[in-house]
C-alpha cells in the first residue's frame, strides 16, 4: 500500500513541478481505492485533479466482470463542478465476485476513463438465531454478515416473511404457519448462497382436546385431593368454592371417558394429601384459624381404602410424595412449614427426617423423575432431592409465571410439563436431561382459571381445569387432555 500512496504522490509532485515551470493544461482522473465491499455493495473513491476550470457533465465509475469492461455497470453521479474527490456507491453486484473498476468522466466527447482496480465481493455468512422456539407470527432474530437484498428465509419447507436486513448483518423474520414437523431447520438464502443452522427451531406446540366433565354438575373443586392409580384417576374430598365439604370421591377412566363414584367412609377433609396408595390429613371445619384437623390415614388397596393408624402430627396442605414405595410428606402449613415426614409402613410409625430449604406445600409444584423429587420454590427455583432427602440442590429456575399457586407438575419419558398455575394459562415443557425449557401454547379459556388435578397417561397429560372461583354462574369443571407435541 506504501508503494501506491508513493507512486500517486510523485506524480501528483510531478505534476505540480511541471504546472509551476510550464503551466500546461492538464487533467488527471484517478481511481484511488475501494472503501467498502459486503456481499451485494461497494463504494469506490476517484479523485479528479486538474488546474483549469472544467465541468464534467457526468462522472462516476464502471464497473464489469471482465478487464475489457465489455458489459459494464455504470454508476453515474451527474455533473461536477471543478476538481476533487468523489465517492459512488454500487449495489446488486454478485456475492464472491472478482470486479473491474475504475473511475470514468464525461466532458461532452465521451467517456474518459482512469486507471482500473480489483475489488472482491464478500460472501454471506450465519452466526445465530434467537428465540430458538415459538410460534407463527412471532419475530426471531438472525445474525450473520453480508446478507444481500434478495434474501430468503425458510422454516422447513415453510418460507418466512424478512421484515427487516440491517445492516446487512440482522435479519428480522416472521415466523411462518407450521409444516408437518415442530421441529424444522432455518435455511438463509442470499442469491445462489444457502446456509443451514445446525440447530432446529422449535415450533411452540400443544393441542387440546376437552373430555367429559366433572359428573356433579357446577361444583368447583378446591383443596381437594386427586391421584392416578392401575390407569384411572381419582379426584375429590377438598371443598366446592371453600363455601361447605365435597364429601365424595370420583374416578376417571381415561380409556372409556366415564365417570364413576368411589366409595370412601373417611370424614370430610379439605387441604389433605394423596398419593396413589396413601390418603390423609387436612382440615375437619371449614373455617378460618386455628384450625381443626383431621388426622386420619388411609391406604388406598385393590379392595378399597383401609384405615391406619392416625397422623401424629397436624397435616395441612402437604407435599405427599412416594419414592421407592415410601411415602414423604414435606412441609405443609401453618406450621409445618419446612419439615419432612417418612412413613414406615412395616411398623406403621412416622419419622421426622430433616427440613428442606425453604417452606414448601401443595402450592408449589412437584413431579418424580427417576426416583427424585423435583420441585418448583417459592421464587421459581427448581430444587431436586433424593430419597435421603438431605441432598437438596438447586437446577434450574422456571421461566413462566408462578400464579398464585396451584399447579401441575407430570413426567412423560424423559420431559416434565409444568404450569396450570392459578390465574396463568402457561404450560412449559422441562428437558429433563439437559435442563432446557420450551414454552407451550397457552390453555384454552379464561386465564383466570384454577387447576383440580392432573395425570399422564400414554405420552398425553390429563388435567382438570375451571374458572376463577370469584366468577359468577355455573361453570363446569372441564378434563383436558393435552398433546405436547400436536401442531
Amino acid at each position: 500500500m506504501r508503494r501506491i500512496i508513493v507512486l500517486v504522490s510523485l506524480v501528483f509532485l510531478g505534476f505540480l513541478q511541471a504546472c509551476e515551470e510550464e503551466d500546461p493544461e492538464t487533467t488527471i482522473l484517478i481511481t484511488e481505492e475501494v472503501l467498502l465491499t459486503s456481499g451485494e455493495q461497494a463504494r469506490l473513491l476517484g479523485r479528479l485533479i486538474t488546474n483549469q476550470a472544467i465541468n464534467p457533465q457526468d462522472h462516476g465509475f464502471y464497473l464489469s466482470l471482465d478487464a475489457n469492461f465489455s458489459s459494464p455497470i455504470i454508476v453515474s453521479l451527474g455533473p461536477k463542478e471543478g476538481p476533487g474527490r468523489f465517492i459512488g456507491e454500487v449495489t446488486g453486484l454478485n456475492i464472491g465476485q472478482t470486479y473491474f473498476a475504475r473511475a470514468f468522466m464525461d466532458l461532452g466527447n465521451g467517456p474518459e476513463f482512469g486507471n482500473t482496480i480489483e475489488l472482491t465481493t464478500l460472501i454471506p455468512g450465519i452466526d445465530s438465531y434467537t428465540p430458538g422456539f415459538g410460534e407463527p407470527g412471532d419475530e426471531v432474530f438472525i445474525l450473520g454478515k453480508n446478507f444481500t437484498s434478495d434474501t430468503r428465509v425458510f422454516f422447513g419447507d415453510q418460507e418466512a416473511e424478512v421484515a427487516e436486513i440491517l445492516f446487512e448483518s440482522r435479519l428480522r423474520v416472521i415466523v411462518p404457519s407450521a409444516g408437518n414437523s415442530s421441529s424444522v431447520e432455518i435455511r438463509v438464502q442470499s442469491q445462489d448462497q444457502v446456509l443451514t443452522f445446525p440447530i432446529a427451531f422449535e415450533y411452540q406446540t400443544g393441542s387440546y382436546t376437552k373430555l367429559a366433565n366433572f359428573p356433579d354438575e357446577g361444583v368447583r373443586l378446591i383443596d381437594n385431593i386427586y391421584h392416578y392409580k392401575n390407569g384411572v384417576f381419582q379426584i375429590g374430598l377438598g371443598s366446592d368454592r371453600n363455601l361447605r365439604f365435597y364429601e365424595k370421591i370420583q374416578q376417571y377412566d381415561p380409556n372409556t371417558n366415564l365417570w364413576q363414584e368411589v366409595n370412601f367412609s373417611g370424614s370430610n377433609r379439605a387441604f389433605g394429601f394423596s398419593t396413589p396408595n396413601y390418603i390423609g390429613g387436612g382440615i375437619a371445619v371449614l373455617s378460618r384459624e386455628p384450625f381443626t384437623y383431621n388426622r386420619s390415614f388411609w391406604r388406598n388397596t385393590p379392595s378399597g381404602f383401609v384405615r391406619l393408624g392416625d397422623l401424629p402430627f397436624d397435616s395441612y396442605d402437604q407435599i405427599a410424595v412416594e419414592l421407592n414405595g415410601v411415602l414423604y410428606l414435606i412441609g405443609g402449613g401453618p406450621q409445618q412449614g419446612n419439615a419432612v415426614w417418612r412413613y414406615n409402613s412395616a411398623n406403621d410409625t412416622w419419622e421426622s427426617i430433616g427440613v428442606s430449604p425453604e417452606p414448601l406445600s401443595r402450592r408449589n409444584v412437584s413431579f418424580v423423575y427417576q426416583n427424585q423429587l423435583f420441585v418448583i420454590g417459592n421464587s421459581g427455583t427448581l430444587l431436586r432431592v433424593g430419597s435421603s432427602m438431605t441432598d437438596w440442590q438447586a437446577i434450574s429456575t422456571f421461566p413462566g409465571s408462578l400464579g398464585q399457586g396451584f399447579g401441575f407438575g407430570e413426567v412423560i419419558g424423559i420431559k416434565a410439563y409444568i404450569g396450570g398455575y392459578s390465574r396463568s394459562s402457561e404450560i412449559w415443557e422441562l428437558n429433563l436431561q439437559n435442563l432446557n425449557w420450551v414454552s407451550k401454547n397457552p390453555i384454552p379459556g379464561t386465564a383466570q382459571g384454577i387447576t383440580a388435578g392432573s395425570f399422564a397417561k400414554d405420552g398425553f397429560l390429563y388435567f382438570m381445569r375451571q374458572p376463577d372461583l370469584n366468577l359468577t354462574g355455573s361453570f363446569p369443571l372441564e378434563m383436558y387432555r393435552f398433546d405436547p407435541n400436536g401442531l
